[in-house]
C-alpha cells in the first residue's frame, strides 16, 4: 500500500502533508461516526471486510491510472470513510430534504440541462469543463500534457471508492424515491443497482481541482468552485445524495496526497506545469493581438 511518507528522500509540500493528516483524521472520525450508521463493518485481522466483498485482489482497472494497481495501492475506502447515513439518522433526513428541494428547484431548468451535459468524464471533456476556470482552452490538441494528467488519474480517483460502493450498496436517491434523473432512461437503468456511496464524480472532480490549483494557483477560487460543481451536478441530477458527494471530496484529498508519492505522477505534473506556462502565455498574446 502506498504510504504518506517521503519518496526517495524528498519531502512533500506542506499542504500535501496536511492532506495526509486529514485522511487519518477522517479514519478516526469514521470509526466514531458508526453510531449514526445502519451497517456495522466487520473486518478480519488484516482490515478487510469479512463478507468477502473486497475486490482489491483483482488489481486490474479498466480506467487509466498512475498507480500500478489502483484497486489495491490505496487505503480501503471502507476503512477510511464513515459508513453512509443510516435510514433513521438526522443526516439522512438532510439528504432527503436536499433531494426534494433540488428536484423542485432545478428539474427542467437550464441548470438541470447543464448538469446533464457535464456528465462525461473522459479526459478531454473534463479538461473542457475546467477550461474556463483555468483561464485557458484545454484540449487534446492544444494541451496534451494537461489532458493526459487529468485523464490518467481517472482510475486513481474512481477505484478506491468502488469497494465501498459494493459493500454498502446504498440506494441512489432516484431509486429510493422511484424517480427519474436528469439523464436518459438507459443511464438510469445502468445505475439502478450501482452503489451510491461515495460519489466517484465528486472524488474525481475535486481531485482534479486540487491538482489544477497547483498548476494555476492564481485561479484557485475558480478552479475549486468548478470542482465543487462537478460533484454537485450529480446531486442536482438525482444520481447522488449530498453526503455521497461530501465524503467523495474527502476521499479525493487523501488520493491527491498519495499521488504525490508516485514518480510518474510527479513527472506528469511537472510537464503539465511547463505546458500551462507556455500555452497560457501564447493564448494571452493571441488575445492581445486580436483586440
Amino acid at each position: 500500500m502506498l504510504l504518506c511518507t517521503r519518496s526517495k528522500g524528498e519531502m512533500f509540500m506542506q499542504k500535501h502533508r496536511f492532506l495526509c493528516l486529514l485522511a487519518v483524521a477522517v479514519l478516526a472520525f469514521g470509526q466514531a461516526a458508526s453510531a449514526d450508521t445502519g451497517k456495522n463493518v466487520s473486518r478480519n485481522s488484516v482490515g478487510y471486510d469479512v463478507a468477502g466483498t473486497d475486490s482489491r485482489y483483482k488489481n486490474k482497472s479498466k480506467y487509466p491510472s498512475f498507480a500500478a494497481s489502483p484497486k489495491s495501492d490505496y487505503a480501503d475506502a471502507i476503512m477510511l470513510l464513515p459508513a453512509p447515513p443510516a435510514e433513521n439518522s438526522k443526516r439522512f433526513e438532510i439528504d432527503k430534504d436536499i433531494y426534494r428541494e433540488n428536484m423542485k428547484k432545478y428539474r427542467g431548468t437550464r441548470v438541470w440541462e447543464e448538469a446533464k451535459n457535464a456528465a462525461k468524464i473522459d479526459g478531454e471533456s473534463v479538461a473542457e469543463f475546467f477550461s474556463s476556470a483555468m483561464g485557458i482552452k484545454m484540449s487534446r490538441s492544444t494541451t496534451p500534457k494537461l489532458v493526459y494528467l487529468i485523464e490518467n488519474s481517472l482510475g486513481d480517483f474512481l477505484e478506491p471508492g468502488n469497494n465501498a460502493k459494493r459493500y454498502y450498496k446504498r440506494k441512489r436517491p432516484f431509486v429510493y424515491f422511484d424517480d427519474r434523473t436528469c439523464s436518459t432512461p438507459d443511464e438510469d437503468l445502468k445505475h439502478e443497482r450501482d452503489g451510491s456511496y461515495p460519489s466517484g464524480y465528486s472524488t474525481y472532480g475535486w481531485g482534479v481541482a486540487l491538482i489544477l490549483t497547483e498548476i494555476n494557483p492564481k485561479r484557485s477560487n475558480q478552479i475549486l468552485e468548478t470542482g465543487l460543481r462537478m460533484g454537485q451536478n450529480r446531486v442536482i441530477c438525482g444520481f447522488h445524495w449530498q453526503s455521497d458527494v461530501d465524503w467523495g471530496r474527502t476521499l479525493a484529498s487523501y488520493i491527491v496526497a498519495e499521488l504525490h508519492t508516485l514518480d510518474n505522477f510527479n513527472k506528469a505534473l511537472a510537464e503539465a506545469k511547463e505546458e500551462f506556462a507556455k500555452v497560457s502565455g501564447e493564448q494571452k498574446k493571441s488575445r492581445i493581438r486580436s483586440r
